[in-house]
């Protein structure tokens, strides 16, 4: 019982970072992997799906023991220090920022094409 208490500790941990870097608030630890998509190299997808699995697997007593433990904390602590790694306020910043300018290129171009026009009508 203490393997599957650890394993279901470690997939609660794994939700919760998720919750609270990500925004990934519903589904199971699956589901929010598969759900967070480019934002988590593949290393940590597979590695928080072996943990979803590993879960899985602990509330089945044959299928408990087929598992590794040492593996699937191995897992854990990957998916969780690239997890923790995360700074939310820069990500917000760099979302920010990223639309700010795709408003000014837009603004930009529109002033440009204004004056080709207007040069092109002879007004300027």
């Amino acid at each position: 019982m203490d393997r599957n208490e650890t394993i279901a500790t470690q997939a609660d941990s794994l939700r919760d970072l998720m919750a609270n870097r990500l925004g990934l608030k519903r589904g199971t630890l699956a589901h929010r992997a598969a759900k967070a998509g480019r934002r988590l190299p593949i290393g940590v997808r597979n590695d928080i799906a072996s943990v979803a699995r590993a879960e899985a697997m602990a509330d089945n007593p044959k299928l408990g023991l087929r598992m590794d433990p040492k593996a699937t904390h191995a897992a854990y602590e990957r998916a969780a220090a690239f997890l923790r790694a995360i700074d939310v306020k820069d990500r917000r910043k760099g979302v920010a920022l990223s639309i700010l300018g795709s408003v000014a290129l837009n603004i930009l171009a529109v002033i440009g094409l204004l004056i080709l026009v207007l040069r092109w009508r002879g007004f300027v």
